[in-house]
């Protein structure tokens, strides 16, 4: 008894990370970024996801890869570039409290995040700018951006609500809600007759 009780405080503790973002995420070397959930070196695992392999598409709550995205960083281009990624089609017009939101120290940020997805863009100039996407899995979290030094810090970012287009409706569905509708008129006709 006392052996185990003496193992469990010897055995190394589990340490929480943050997702770490490198250029190359097959061979991570020298990280551009990282983001924490609910600290600067919280963990993100079952929270937040990113990209960590493009072709095909993977996510991870450990590492992530960094992008090439469209030149021109608008938020029409850069809609269509998560668009294009994800196989969604999400608007390219954004609320006030959305759309390219510029940080105030571009090397450590804290913010909010209650959407879907978010388009992280980073970098100095054309040849050390690069994005990061990340999957919101949990609802509202509280992020840290905390750049490392590697090619410069945070430009922006961009949320998508992940809601999308409305569904048109299929036509069995169709079919079942006139059913439905038949059903209750025939119901309701029965009553009448009998009252």
């Amino acid at each position: 008894m006392l052996a185990a009780v003496a193992v469990a405080f010897l055995a190394p503790a589990a340490q929480a990370t943050p997702i770490s973002f490198y250029n190359d995420a097959g061979t991570p070397t020298a990280a551009r970024f990282t983001v924490g959930c609910g600290s600067a070196s919280g963990d993100c695992s079952g929270l937040l996801a990113a990209v960590s392999d493009t072709s095909p598409l993977a996510w991870s709550s450990t590492i992530g890869q960094m992008l090439g995205g469209p030149s021109n960083a608008s938020p029409t281009s850069e809609t269509n570039f998560v668009n294009d990624l994800l196989g969604t089609a999400f608007a390219s017009t954004f609320a006030p409290s959305s759309g390219n939101l510029a940080p105030t120290n571009s090397n450590s940020f804290e913010f909010s995040l209650d959407t879907a997805y978010l388009l992280i863009k980073v970098g100095d100039g054309p040849t050390h700018q690069g994005y990061a996407l990340l999957r919101n899995l949990d609802g509202k979290l509280d992020l840290w951006f905390t750049a490392t030094g590697q090619a410069g810090g945070l430009s922006h970012y961009i949320t998508f609500d992940g809601s999308g287009p409305t569904p048109v409706p299929e036509p069995t569905g169709l079919r079942m809600f006139g059913l439905g509708v038949l059903l209750i008129c025939g119901f309701l006709g029965l009553r009448r007759r009998y009252n």
